[in-house]
C-alpha cells in the first residue's frame, strides 16, 4: 500500500515534511531520552499517548513479524507514551525490541482529548517526518512504514574530496502538492524567462538571451492565493535547516516562480544569483523539483566544486548560496517543472529596501 493512501494526520506539527518536534523523556531503563539520540538513521515512532491498551497491543502484534525487516534497514523503533504505557508493556513480549519512552505528550502538540487510535511516524536520518499515518480499518501501517523507509534518499558511503556546500532536503512538498503546482503552471499565463540585468543607466531590467537561458515561468504573485501558503511553508521547513547547516537566519523570500524546462531547449548556463547590486540581497537559492521521474537531464551543476550532478527527488529541493557558480543542464527528455525562489535575512532586507529607496 502506498503511504499516500493512508488518512492524513490531524496534528499539523507532525505533517510529513516538518521537522520532528524536540521531545525528551525517560527510557524504560530509567535513563534520560532525547529524540536526537535517534538521529543518523531512520526511526519508526508509535504514538501511544491516549491509546487504549488493547489497540496498542494489537499494533505491536502486527509489527512483531517485521522487526527483522526494520533491523535490516537500520531503523530504530520506539513507543512514545506515558509512564503507564511503559509499565504496561515493559515485560510484554509484543514490545520486545522496541524502545519504551515516557514522554510528555504536550511536547508533540497532543491536546489530550481522550482515547485515540495509535499512529505511526517515520523519521528520516535528519529527523524530518517522512510519514505520519494513524491506524484505522484497512490500513497497513507496517507495509507503509517499510515502503517509506525504502523510498528515503540514500547513497552508499564514500570518500568525499571536493563536496559542494549545498543542502539537499527531501519531502518539502507532497506529490499531490507538486502535481497541483504543475497544473497551475499549465493553466496559467506563462512567460519566456528572462535574466535580471542592468540597462545603460544602471537600472534593473529583464533581458531575453536564449544563448544563456531557455525556460518558461509562471509568477506566483503576492495576491495569488498560493503565495502566502508556499511562502510560510518554505520558510518554516527550510529556516531550521539553513540555520543548522549554514548558521544563517532567513526571514524573507524573493519572487516565487513555477518554471518549466523543455526537452526542446530547457537550460540555464553558468551564472550566480546575486551578481549585481539589484539582486545582491539574495542569500540562498532554492530549486524544488516537482516531477523528477518524468524527465531526463536537467541536473544542477556546481563547476567550481566538482563534476557531480544534483537532482532532488519529487518534492525535494536543493538549497545553496546565491554566490555559488551553478548551471541547469539541458533537459533531454520530457519536461522538468521546478519551484524557484530565494531566501534572505533581516540585514539583507534592509539592503534591499535601501537600494529601492535610491532607485525607485
Amino acid at each position: 500500500m502506498q503511504a499516500d493512501t493512508l488518512l492524513a494526520p490531524a496534528n499539523p506539527l507532525l505533517d510529513p515534511g516538518e521537522r520532528m518536534p524536540f521531545c525528551y523523556g525517560m527510557a524504560q531503563g530509567g535513563g534520560f531520552f532525547s529524540i536526537e539520540a535517534l538521529a543518523g538513521a531512520p526511526a519508526v515512532l508509535i504514538l501511544g499517548h491516549g491509546v487504549p491498551r488493547d489497540q496498542l497491543a494489537s499494533l505491536l502484534q502486527r509489527l512483531a513479524p517485521s522487526l527483522e525487516a526494520f533491523a535490516a534497514r537500520h531503523a530504530t523503533l520506539a513507543i512514545l507514551g506515558n509512564d503507564d504505557t511503559v509499565c504496561q508493556f515493559r515485560h510484554d513480549p509484543a514490545a520486545a525490541g522496541l524502545n519504551l519512552i515516557d514522554c510528555n505528550p504536550r511536547l508533540l502538540g497532543d491536546d489530550g482529548r481522550g482515547p485515540r487510535p495509535p499512529a505511526l511516524l517515520v523519521l528520516d536520518r535528519a529527523q524530518r517526518i517522512a510519514l505520519h499515518a494513524p491506524d484505522h480499518a484497512g490500513s497497513d501501517l507496517i507495509a507503509a512504514a517499510l515502503d517509506c523507509i525504502d523510498a528515503l534518499p540514500h547513497e552508499a558511503a564514500r570518500d568525499a574530496l571536493l563536496p559542494a556546500p549545498v543542502l539537499l532536503l527531501p519531502n518539502l512538498l507532497s506529490p499531490a502538492q507538486c502535481r497541483a503546482l504543475i497544473n497551475q503552471f499549465e493553466t496559467g499565463d506563462t512567460i519566456d524567462s528572462g535574466m535580471a540585468t542592468l540597462d545603460e543607466n544602471g537600472l534593473p531590467r529583464t533581458r531575453l538571451d536564449h544563448s544563456k537561458k531557455r525556460r518558461r515561468d509562471l509568477l506566483i504573485g503576492p495576491h495569488d492565493t498560493q503565495h502566502a501558503t508556499l511562502q510560510d511553508l518554505l520558510l518554516r521547513r527550510c529556516r531550521p535547516e539553513i540555520i543548522r547547516a549554514f548558521q544563517a537566519e532567513i526571514a524573507y523570500t524573493d519572487r516565487i516562480l513555477i518554471a518549466r524546462y523543455d526537452d526542446s531547449g530547457g537550460y540555464f548556463r553558468r551564472h550566480r544569483d546575486n551578481a549585481g547590486e539589484h539582486v545582491a540581497f539574495r542569500e540562498f537559492a532554492i530549486s524544488l523539483n516537482l516531477n523528477a521521474e518524468e524527465y531526463e537531464g536537467g541536473h544542477l551543476l556546481f563547476p567550481e566544486c566538482n563534476d557531480h550532478r544534483y537532482s532532488p527527488p519529487t518534492g525535494g529541493a536543493i538549497i545553496f548560496s546565491t554566490g555559488l557558480l551553478h548551471e541547469a543542464t539541458p533537459v533531454t527528455r520530457g519536461r522538468r517543472y521546478v519551484l524557484l525562489t530565494f531566501f534572505h535575512g533581516e540585514a539583507a532586507e534592509a539592503r534591499r529596501r535601501a537600494y529601492l529607496a535610491k532607485n525607485p
